[in-house]
């Protein structure tokens, strides 16, 4: 059994310490739960992954700000250890925000003490604050597409993601109890992301979590993540320019840069990148994990283009996040009418 400490009151020195010194400060994971007037619970994770710090800059620029809340707010403070060393995770560490669907590793025992704590708490919404390690615009995620998740989404940014996997993620197994939501708050330290979470925040700790008016759903600009790109986990990544492929101990060549193209639509022919290696390919799996590498790139003496026009999300420059997790995703527009 995981004994998840849980704190009532906030440790000393929270308020205005960094992501890596955590881990001696709270002894890892844990539990700050803070009492509001009334006994309904705003839940909010952070540092799931340990190298995405601004959800902790977020808490305390709320807590910094407001010193009598409206309701209870629950924060989860996730991979302590990981953010000592400034990594998404440690190696042989699960990712922490893929532990929330069952399991048998302690972690998978202690996401589930945070469940059930959350839910006895009387949830009015959950927040999942991370960061992106490649560069995109300031976007939300949700995982049903209904009024009340797209209005709390909209609280931070009009650009929305719907999708369904990966399932494990926090957000998506607080949706039974509340609303939910991820805020991709750009790159750590962003301020414009931190100032906009901040103010998602606040509104779940001071309104009622309302449906999204008929107004305001055609600005919405909703898309659904349909596929990830995905290397082998024993890959070695390098950037360049395409037209130079000199490059030793590399798996796979990316364009410098690509990661300017999240959420941009890659016309037919984009030059995507290079295998250079004959056991390894970039493979595109759906959400019900079928490869469908075909539908989007060809590969032609090892160079990948795209096959269709499609718009990407997540690209990241980090060689080991790409490793670690995936490329990127794959993005559709979805339908403003499949909200309800």
């Amino acid at each position: 059994m995981v004994d998840l400490p849980v704190r009532k009151t906030l440790p000393d020195g929270f308020l205005s310490c960094r992501a890596d010194e955590l881990q001696p400060l709270l002894g890892g994971p844990c539990l700050i739960h803070l009492r509001g007037r009334t006994q309904q619970a705003v839940v909010v994770s952070i540092l799931l992954h340990g190298n995405e710090v601004s959800g902790l800059t977020v808490v305390q620029n709320l807590l910094q700000q407001s010193t009598t809340m409206p309701r209870d707010l629950l924060i989860f403070v996730g991979n302590t250890r990981a953010a000592a060393a400034g990594l998404r995770r440690l190696d042989g560490q699960p990712d922490y925000n893929r532990i929330w669907a069952g399991g048998e590793l302690k972690e998978h025992l202690m996401a589930q003490q945070v469940l059930d704590y959350a839910a006895s708490c009387n949830p009015v919404a959950a927040v999942d604050i991370h960061n992106n390690t490649g560069r995109n615009p300031l976007y939300a995620c949700i995982n049903h597409v209904d009024r009340r998740f797209l209005r709390l989404a909209r609280s931070f940014s009009d650009t929305i993601v719907f999708f369904s996997e990966p399932h494990q993620i926090f957000a998506n197994n607080m949706a039974r109890y509340c609303p939910a939501v991820t805020l991709e708050c750009g790159q750590p330290g962003d301020r414009l992301g931190i100032e906009r979470a901040v103010d998602t925040l606040e509104y779940c700790l001071h309104s009622e979590i309302s449906a999204v008016a008929n107004d305001d759903i055609d600005k919405v600009k909703l898309f659904h993540t349909v596929a990830r790109m995905i290397v082998p986990p024993d890959s070695r990544i390098a950037f360049d320019q395409i037209q130079n492929l000199d490059l030793a101990n590399a798996d796979f060549v990316f364009p410098e840069g690509f990661d300017a193209w999240n959420f941009q639509p890659l016309p037919v022919g984009t030059h995507f990148g290079v295998a250079l290696s004959a056991d390894k390919r970039l493979c595109v799996r759906n959400d019900a994990g079928r490869d469908i590498t075909e539908n989007y790139f060809s590969l032609e003496n090892g160079v990948m283009k795209t096959r269709k026009t499609f718009s990407p999300t997540m690209l990241t420059l980090d060689e080991r996040v790409m490793v670690q997790d995936c490329v990127g995703y794959i993005m559709e527009r979805y339908p403003h009418d499949g909200a309800h």
